[in-house]
């Protein structure tokens, strides 16, 4: 018997956007209780973020920055929602369908497909939603698609209707609900509108359509069979809402009491009928803040009494209260805990790192290497303060002898004597750090701080410090990506900024990967790869300048103008880096150069030490060099070097 044919949508690019973490195909979606309708960045992030029932470990997968991410932090966060093997299989269905929905070209591809033509998710390590290793696995992800691929068939449009409360108005705006009513017969409707708002079935006393602009009701009672209903909604799509009456209703007015001001109005007999729930509601209406510390402090009062502290022993009061029509105010005060970010608890230990699976080199290797990263991004930064902020000829003035150029012989002036000799600088960005948000929401501080000026900072602050975020998990590029852009995105919000630290963390994962750099042609392959991934980030910017900047050549040096024109531009420590990358083998060599074309040289030099460091390693580092670093310094860099090896499991 012949085998009918099929296609392996993992190993065919082609049809890259129908897999679950495919980027750029994210959709809305309701996926809490009370109902809150939230982007969710690609049917991975809303599969992975199914497995669990704390909100903020949802949350945590949805706000991830990639479908990679989001995989990870599924496969690690505990605990699991008991009745998850029960649901997987309808979470992904739900999943793929609004994906579907959402982007009509991924559609269009699937329904291409004949149906003569099997589907399969050739994942050899995935018996459930792959064809595991022997080719019999259930591949589940394939039968989703091919079930989709009939559904569209039959049904081209959606008959999407948003839902309002009869007694309450619009209370999800701007977050809206909305109910899919696509192929629905009237006697379904009930269920499916209770089944987005999560109530009982027996809340509803009835539901009505309101159409032409709100002038016109129709009563579900009046249609008496699904091709009624559904030419109905045909011919008023975009201009439907369902409107739903509840048997009793008890509302409830929802306040901001940061800013004091309005947020929306909700109800409590049935919809947000939990304090937990009614709490959720009042969260997902204020400002969205950065660390789960912060939580807001949750009151009410009635008829404008004083403020009580909202808990499951107030509902019975304040539902009666609602339902006698009283006043009744929820309000939300966001509550600065008292110690701060930089000493919030981590979430959970690092994961440790397999020798042979996550990397190809030796433990020695790999400690050589980073030492070589950390080590050698202070010694640049040591030898580049040399001439921070010099010009270039001033720069050949204080040093006619490049070559002895050290960490200890650096000239004393107003500037640098404020270092001992040897000792290495800080930059900060005193511009976020001095900003009100920043000690609440760092990442929205420097956005504000980046749009009051124009939207043109771009500047270094945040590529000098990046090297680092390719140590942890560094054997998941996808890790590496989201720690250096959100690192970059505290105090820098340029998508330059988030793209050339990108650039510099990804080197550093390939590296201690064991990616060889033996060749000049292996060195720029793995720039120029990087590069297109960090391009992802510039969010329809320039990605030739990123390009430039990257691949570098041999007398190229002098082109990046480091010591003129914007030096404290960030992808000038890029430019800087890649051509040390590229080109040279001696660390001195390479440091020296640099810190000669002045400018904002410690920043360019930390950032090329650093990438020759890791690329070289430790023992190949100049001893005199270090041998002129400060004792104490020394000591301490010492001991937090320890402790990242330890967090790896390479102590």
């Amino acid at each position: 018997m012949a085998v009918a044919p099929a296609i392996d949508i993992l190993a065919d690019e082609s049809f890259e956007c129908l897999r679950s973490f495919a980027q750029g195909y994210g959709f809305w979606c309701v996926d809490s209780i009370p109902p809150v309708r939230k982007w969710w960045p690609s049917s991975e992030h809303y599969f992975q973020a199914g497995k669990f029932e704390e909100p903020q470990l949802q949350e945590q997968i949805r706000r991830s920055l990639e479908p990679g991410i989001a995989k990870h932090l599924g496969r690690t966060l505990s605990p699991l929602r008991p009745d998850w093997d029960d649901i997987k299989r309808s979470r992904l269905h739900q999943a793929l369908l609004e994906k579907f929905w959402t982007h009509e070209k991924a559609r269009d591809l699937l329904c291409s497909i004949p149906k003569s033509t099997g589907i399969t998710f050739g994942n050899t390590a995935d018996n459930f939603f792959g064809t595991g290793p022997d080719g019999e696995g259930l591949n589940v992800m394939g039968q989703e698609l091919m079930s989709l691929r009939e559904y569209f068939s039959i049904h081209p449009k959606r008959q999407q209707v948003l839902v309002t409360l009869a007694d309450v108005g619009e209370p999800f705006e701007p977050q809206s609900v909305y109910v899919d009513l696509t192929a629905a017969c009237p006697t379904e409707v009930i269920r499916l509108v209770c089944k987005v708002l999560g109530i009982a079935e027996e809340s509803v006393a009835e539901v009505a359509f309101v159409y032409d602009d709100g002038f016109e009701r129709a009563e579900l009672a009046a249609f008496d069979c699904k091709g009624e209903l559904q030419e109905f909604l045909a011919r008023n799509a975009g201009d439907c809402k369902a409107e739903v009456r509840f048997v009793q209703a008890a509302v409830v007015t929802l306040w901001n009491g940061t800013d004091d001001s309005y947020l929306a109005r909700t109800e409590v007999l049935h919809l947000s009928r939990t304090a937990a729930m009614l709490q959720r509601r009042l969260e997902s209406l204020l400002p969205v803040l950065q660390h789960a510390s912060f939580q807001p402090e949750a009151t009410f009062s009635i008829n404008g009494g004083p403020g009580q502290p909202l808990d499951e022993t107030a509902m019975e009061e304040i539902c009666k209260a609602a339902v006698e029509e009283a006043d009744v105010l929820i309000c939300g005060q966001y509550v600065i805990p008292e110690h701060v970010l930089s000493h919030a608890p981590p979430i959970a230990d690092p994961p440790k790192l397999i020798l042979g699976v996550h990397s190809d080199l030796s433990a020695e290797q790999l400690c050589d290497k980073i030492r070589g990263l950390i080590w050698g991004c202070a010694l640049g930064d040591a030898v580049g303060l040399c001439t921070e902020f010099m010009e270039k000829t001033e720069a050949s003035r204080a040093y006619p002898e490049p070559r002895r150029l050290s960490p200890a012989n650096r000239v004393e002036d107003k500037h640098r004597k404020r270092w001992v000799q040897g000792d290495w600088t800080d930059d900060t960005d005193q511009s976020v750090l001095e900003h009100p948000a920043f000690g609440v929401a760092p990442s929205v501080a420097a956005d504000v701080v980046w749009r009051e000026c124009g939207c043109t900072l771009a500047a270094n602050g945040a590529i000098m410090r990046c090297a680092a975020a390719g140590l942890s998990c560094f054997w998941d590029e996808a890790v590496v990506r989201h720690n250096a852009a959100v690192s970059a995105s505290i105090t820098h919000a340029d998508p330059r900024c988030l793209a050339s630290c990108v650039c510099i963390a990804l080197v550093v994962s390939k590296l201690l990967s064991g990616h060889s750099t033996d060749s000049y042609s292996q060195r720029r392959e793995l720039l120029l790869s990087v590069a297109l991934q960090a391009s992802g980030y510039l969010d329809g910017g320039d990605v030739d300048e990123l390009f430039q900047y990257v691949d570098v050549n041999s007398n190229g040096l002098g082109d990046l103008k480091l010591g003129s024109g914007g030096i404290g531009y960030t992808y000038k420590p890029l430019g800087a880096a890649s051509w040390a990358f590229l080109h040279l083998d001696s660390f001195k060599d390479a440091i020296q150069a640099i810190t000669m074309e002045a400018g904002d040289a410690d920043s360019n030099a930390a950032v090329a030490g650093a990438l020759l460091g890791v690329r070289l390693g430790y023992s190949m580092l100049p001893d005199d060099w270090l041998r002129d670093l400060p004792e104490a310094q020394v000591a301490w860099l010492d001991a937090k070097i320890t402790c990242c090896l330890g967090m790896l499991g390479l102590g």
